[in-house]
This record gives C-alpha cells, sequence and structure tokens, in this order.
C-alpha cells in the first residue's frame, strides 16, 4: 500500500491542521457510517442511564452492574469501529479499494492489541497526573498516536507505548497545539450547533411536536456530530503519525 503523500515533520500546525482538514473531507462520507456506529456504542451506558431516570453524578459513579457492563461494551466496540475507520481512511488516502470485510478483519487482528495498549495507557497517564501533572499531560499527548502505531507496526503494548514517545517527543509542542487547536474548533462548534439545535426544538414544540420525540431528535443530532469529530480526529492523528515517521 503507498505511502498517502502528508506533510513531513517540519511542517507547520497550520500546515498540520490543513492536511488534516484535507483529509477530512476526503474521507468524510465512506468513513461517516463507521463512526456514527462507533459514538452509539460508546454512548450505551449513558443511554442505559436516561432509561432510569436518575441524574448522572460524575462525584458519585453508578454502582449499577448493567452500566458497567455498557460501558466496557461500549469501549471495548468503539476502540474496533475506530480502527476500522481508520483503516478505510488511510485505504482511502492510498486510492486503495475499499473493502469492508478485510477492514474489519485487520482491524479485528489488532483489536486485543489496541486494548491492552490504551488500558495500559491509562493506567500510565492517570498515574503520571496523580504524581504530578506534567507527566501525565506528557505521556496523553505521546499516546494520540497510539492508534496507528498499533494498527500500522508490528509492536507488543510496551513497545508501542515507546514507539508514540519516540515518535512525537521530536515535535511534542506542535502535537500538542494541533490537538489543542483542533479540540477547541471542536467544542466552538459544538457549542454553536446546540444552539442551533435548541432554536429549532423550540420552534417545533412550540408548533404541536412531541417534547419526547424532539429530544430523541436532538440526542441523534449530537451523536451525529461526536461521530464527525472522530472522523476528524482519526484524520489528525493520520497525518501527525505520517508526519512523525517522516523524520523518525
Amino acid at each position: 500500500m503507498p505511502e498517502p503523500q502528508l506533510p513531513p515533520q517540519t511542517a507547520t500546525v497550520s500546515e498540520l491542521l490543513d492536511a488534516a482538514t484535507r483529509v477530512f473531507w476526503q474521507t468524510l462520507a465512506k468513513s461517516l457510517p463507521v463512526a456514527m456506529i462507533a459514538m452509539l456504542l460508546a454512548a450505551l451506558p449513558n443511554l442505559y442511564w436516561l432509561t432510569t431516570g436518575k441524574p448522572m453524578d460524575l462525584l458519585h459513579p453508578p454502582l449499577d452492574r448493567n452500566f458497567w457492563l455498557l460501558a466496557a461494551l461500549g469501549f471495548a466496540g468503539y476502540q474496533y469501529l475506530a480502527a476500522v475507520l481508520m483503516l478505510r481512511q488511510r485505504t482511502i488516502l492510498s486510492r486503495g479499494a475499499l473493502d469492508l470485510q478485510r477492514e474489519s478483519t485487520a482491524a479485528l487482528a489488532r483489536w486485543p492489541l489496541l486494548m491492552a495498549t490504551a488500558i495500559l495507557a491509562g493506567i500510565i497517564i492517570f498515574a503520571g497526573c496523580f504524581a504530578l501533572l506534567l507527566p501525565g499531560v506528557f505521556a496523553l499527548v505521546c499516546f494520540l498516536l497510539l492508534r496507528p502505531v498499533v494498527l500500522f507496526e508490528t509492536v507488543d503494548p510496551w513497545q508501542a507505548l515507546l514507539r508514540c514517545v519516540r515518535l512525537v517527543r521530536p515535535f511534542w509542542v506542535k502535537v500538542l497545539a494541533a490537538a489543542l487547536i483542533a479540540a477547541l474548533v471542536f467544542v466552538v462548534c459544538t457549542v454553536a450547533a446546540a444552539a442551533a439545535l435548541g432554536i429549532v426544538q423550540a420552534v417545533f414544540v412550540a408548533l404541536g411536536a412531541p417534547p419526547a420525540a424532539m429530544s430523541a431528535f436532538a440526542a441523534a443530532c449530537g451523536l451525529g456530530v461526536q461521530a464527525v469529530a472522530l472522523v476528524y480526529f482519526n484524520s489528525l492523528w493520520l497525518v501527525l503519525y505520517s508526519a512523525a515517521n517522516s523524520s523518525a
């Protein structure tokens, strides 16, 4: 599979973000369905908790066994489908023939390793933040490239983490800046979309639309926004991974 033409490590943050945006638009239409299912799986515990009618308290997590079973299932399913999505995006960039079965099989082969490295990375980030904030932040930024490293390189969990650090360390500040800017843009777009959706909901409810139906519509729109974000951030990780490898 030929390598996609993406910016080198010497590119500016603006150039990296521009490249991620191009990848995003190039792959959005053929990647969005997979991203939608991934976000739906990730939302399973929250959707379940809404059916209980109880408020979510982040300081006092639920003790409900079904909630945590769905959380584990959602996390596993999200990791798998996010990997399928990235493989699909890489195929589109390389102008290869799309094959969902092949992409799903390839992702499934890497899924146990992806789960193990994601859990290990989470433990390291938590420990770093708990002991001293800066090591946790440093690790978090490095591990942003965990998915492409696991999918495209032959590594075990510990090697994958070390590989992420080696790739990101030479341009860590650029990776941090790109991720923060992308996250800020996503937050602004989400707030604007939520405000517009709130106005639409109010109008339709005033016209007689059932409030429950409008709430369901709003939840579906929220998942759609998150799915679009997943496609974009996967695009950004691909661009940063390619840039890191240009000088690795």
